[in-house]
């Protein structure tokens, strides 16, 4: 008797492993379960944020901000010494919040003290981004890999041990690699190299 139900399971196992029902599907655009598929919360920024966190890094999402004192009015000349060229949109030279869908805020807990370390981000679907920085060691000089396909932001960094000045972006997703109206579009974090994502979640945005 055992044994006819033991084999009873497997064969239902087997039957909804190879299953061709949406609820079992794979999704490829985040490599998460249809079922899943979540956007993740975005505060207000006059709003606390959901921070996910591990012992290396704190992430959090907010709206592009249109109050309030850390972009008011955001313009490029805020900091003269700092070469925004790169990030102008259509020419403009002021922040505009209509021109994003979110800011991503990054905060490495770095186990020691780095000179001259390599952070990347992984934005597998955005069409561009722009850095946000308040103090002057925020003011990194960002590149990407491909201008036309912007999916790895790095910079070069000297790091503290501990807590480290917030990398901030704010991105505009590309809704149109989607799934279902949703969009995975950042997956990592790396330090030279190394993965410091850990557990926390890919952030995926909801286009509809």
């Amino acid at each position: 008797m055992k044994t006819t139900i033991s084999f009873v399971i497997f064969a239902l196992l087997i039957v909804m492993g190879c299953s061709k029902s949406d609820e079992f599907t794979v999704n490829p655009d985040g490599n998460q379960f249809k079922p899943a598929r979540t956007a993740s919360p975005i505060a207000q920024w006059t709003k606390p944020a959901i921070w996910d966190n591990n012992s290396m890094l704190q992430t959090a999402l907010w709206l592009p901000p249109s109050l309030g004192t850390a972009l008011p009015n955001y313009s490029f000349t805020q900091f003269p010494l700092y070469d925004f060229s790169p990030y102008y949109l259509n020419g403009e030279t002021e922040y505009s919040p209509a021109n994003y869908d979110v800011m991503t805020h990054f905060g490495y807990i770095s186990p020691e003290a780095v000179s001259g370390a390599v952070v990347e981000f992984t934005f597998p679907h955005i069409i561009y981004f722009l850095p946000h920085m308040n103090n002057k060691n925020q003011q990194r000089i960002y590149t990407v890999n491909n201008v036309n396909n912007q999916t790895v932001i790095s910079c070069t960094a000297d790091l503290i041990k501990g807590m480290n000045p917030m990398f901030c972006f704010l991105v505009k997703v590309d809704c149109g690699k989607g799934n279902s109206g949703y969009v995975t579009f950042w997956t990592d974090m790396k330090v030279n190299g190394v993965s410091v994502k850990g557990t926390i979640k890919n952030k995926v945005f909801a286009c509809n």
